[in-house]
């Protein structure tokens, strides 16, 4: 990374072209050069730019000098992230003028880098995604050849995270596993580990997710966290649901019960969520119900974000009762809450199967039509595989073959995306 990269990124934020930027103080082709790494700047000039630009001049000309007070800034930055998550925009607030404009690229990196962590933290992903893609993602590879082992390691720890939230596993498990060959700490060693199990699992290779799931479990008791070995117990119970495996999934649900003790978290509330699937499974639905009711009680409670996931199992417990009016009711209840396109469509899906029940097919063909566009569109192939089929069988008992035929390929495309990925085998 070279100032001239610095100097393009501050003049397109304020608009202005390079022949608005450069006029006055050097030739529009010789401003060019200099954007794209080919000439290295005087100081002067750098000055003069700095000055057009309403920048500090260090920024310009302490590209390559970190600043000691602003590394302990960025260490204190880091340790509030891990122990008083409340305390950083205080924090942030105090020292902005320090955050400002960071002359070091190397401070500066490390400072979007944690930021990005920041946000992902509190929840606001969206924001997180955003922050990377324009403060990080424009970093040349090259840059980091040459980086710190600090910085390479948060680097290719957090782009894991970044790449996980937009959907690209495969990216993903390959940062994850560049941040586990840099790193000799036990506990991001251990988060890494449970990351690439969870990627692994987006991508339907359960037994490999097992492995490294399990590989997580053990550093997490080893350190005697038991909050974090109780997330890796429940996603091995959620690895074996996937696998239909419900007893193997209720012995490890369990065992998460086991070491988390009280006060209820989080961690809970998913696997309360995980045993009522699994009693669900076990056709045991009346005590699935109660315990579902629980799970969504406690995420309620504790504002979990994974709320919308529990009441939608609800939804499937209840259709399985054949309780129609409570599911109606449910149903209801849960479009005011309604966050974004992919939750829509599944509780469209429920619905479809309520008007299929009440014999109410036109409404039936309507909303699953309308539901099968956005699960494939939001590439949800579990969901887009039983809607699928439903909506074949119906035209199918209805003989309308040509439709039935378009919906079973769409079936077995998911079914495919499904399985594409599926190795088999876990760790014994």
């Amino acid at each position: 990374m070279h100032i001239g990269s610095r100097i393009r990124r501050l003049r397109e934020s304020r608009g202005l072209s390079q022949k608005e930027a450069s006029s006055g103080i050097i030739s529009t082709s010789h401003y060019s050069n200099i954007e794209s790494g080919r000439f290295e700047p005087s100081s002067d000039v750098l000055g003069l730019l700095a000055d057009r630009l309403d920048v500090p001049v260090s920024y310009f000309q302490k590209i390559h000098e970190d600043d000691p007070l602003l590394q302990t800034l960025l260490t204190q930055y880091e340790e509030l992230l891990a122990s008083d998550i409340k305390a950083i925009p205080q924090f942030i607030e105090k020292h902005h003028k320090r955050f400002s404009y960071i002359s070091s690229i190397h401070q500066e990196i490390m400072f979007h880098l944690l930021k990005y962590t920041e946000l992902v933290k509190v929840g606001r992903i969206p924001d997180a995604q955003a922050h990377y893609s324009s403060e990080v993602a424009h970093i040349p590879q090259a840059f980091f050849e040459n980086a710190s082992r600090s910085l390479l390691e948060k680097y290719t720890y957090t782009s894991g995270v970044y790449y996980y939230f937009k959907k690209d596993y495969k990216a993903s498990m390959t940062h994850f596993e560049d941040a586990l060959l840099l790193t000799i700490e036990e506990p991001l060693s251990a988060k890494i580990n449970y990351n690439i199990s969870l990627a692994l699992y987006k991508l339907y290779d359960y037994g490999a997710a097992h492995v490294y799931a399990k590989r997580a479990k053990e550093q997490y008791l080893h350190m005697h966290n038991w909050g974090r070995s109780g997330d890796c117990y429940n996603l091995i119970a959620a690895l074996y649901l996937a696998q239909h495996k419900p007893t193997e999934a209720r012995r490890y649900i369990e065992k998460g019960f086991s070491v988390l003790g009280s006060p209820m978290s989080e961690t809970h509330g998913r696997l309360y969520h995980n045993l009522a699937t699994v009693m669900m499974k076990e056709n045991d639905y009346a005590l699935a119900l109660k315990t579902v009711n629980q799970c969504i009680d406690l995420k309620k409670l504790l504002k979990c974000t994974t709320l919308f996931d529990s009441q939608l199992l609800k939804l499937r417990i209840l259709f399985r009762l054949g309780d129609l009016l409570a599911l109606r009711e449910n149903i209801t209840r849960l479009q005011v809450s309604i966050q974004n396109e992919l939750e829509q469509a599944n509780l469209d899906y429920f619905e479809a199967k309520l008007y299929h029940a009440l014999g109410e097919y036109d409404l039936y063909e309507q909303k699953m039509k309308n539901c099968i566009v956005h699960l494939h569109e939001n590439e949800d192939w579990n969901a887009l595989k039983d809607a699928a089929r439903h909506l074949s069988l119906h035209y199918e008992t209805n003989k309308k073959y040509k439709n039935a035929f378009k919906l079973q390929e769409l079936c077995i495309e998911a079914y495919r995306r499904l399985t594409m990925e599926l190795k088999g085998g876990e760790e014994k």
